[in-house]
């Protein structure tokens, strides 16, 4: 916010931006395409007018890849959760499978979960 005299008055008062106006200012600045200093010149600011504007700014953007941040962490601990779950259940069909000392499995899972299974068996005996 600008601080401006009242011609006639000595009392300071502030100058109210829209938004709309500020975000015009700081999107070729935040966006790389103009300086702070260029832009404060361009519009007729001081340039930490357009510095603290362009923070507020970029604040209001942090969030959003805060809870992206987040929900990737979410994910990621999810797919650990799975793997240790499919793991489990791989050395539970490779018991059955030694226990019934049948080779049944290989007819109704893919080829590829079967191999799993058997590697799991090799490490159980």
């Amino acid at each position: 916010m600008e601080k401006h005299k009242r011609p006639g008055n000595e009392i300071n008062f502030t100058k109210r931006y829209s938004l709309a106006f500020k975000k015009q200012v700081c999107e070729p600045v935040l966006n790389g395409q103009m300086s702070r200093r260029y832009a404060a010149k361009k519009y007729g600011l001081h340039r930490n007018t357009v510095a603290s504007w362009c923070r507020e700014f970029n604040m209001d953007k942090s969030p959003k890849n805060h809870s992206k941040n987040k929900e990737i962490k979410q994910l990621k601990d999810k797919i650990e959760e799975l793997e240790l779950i499919k793991d489990i259940q791989q050395d539970m069909l490779a018991l059955l499978q030694k226990q019934t000392g049948t080779d049944e499995l290989e007819k109704y899972l893919p080829e590829q979960l079967f191999k799993e299974i058997q590697k799991a068996a090799k490490r159980l005996k």
